[in-house]
């Protein structure tokens, strides 16, 4: 009996260590997935940011094609070649 006893025990004391690390991942997938959302947020906001600047680009871009200012025309289309670089890196890969 001491023997089935101590099996018990042992038993018992697996399920309690086992309820804990439960517990414990629980904790952290909630902490992982709250953390993911706000990774979210900010990634989207971003784009936000990126689209506004190539947007504002395009429209300097034809003010300058309608004044002749082609040489300020050619570093705002080496700017906005980064720009899409970036975005394809941030938010394609």
């Amino acid at each position: 009996m001491t023997s089935s006893m101590a099996s018990y025990e042992q038993l018992v004391r697996q399920v309690e260590a086992l309820k804990a690390e439960n517990t414990h991942l629980r904790q952290e997938l909630r902490d992982n997935s709250s953390h993911l959302s706000k990774l979210e947020t900010e990634t989207s906001g971003m784009k936000e940011v990126l689209k506004h600047l190539q947007g504002k680009l395009e429209q300097e871009a034809r003010v300058l094609v309608s004044s002749g200012q082609t040489e300020v025309l050619e570093q705002l289309k080496a700017l906005q070649t980064d720009i899409s670089s970036l975005y394809n890196l941030k938010f394609h890969a």
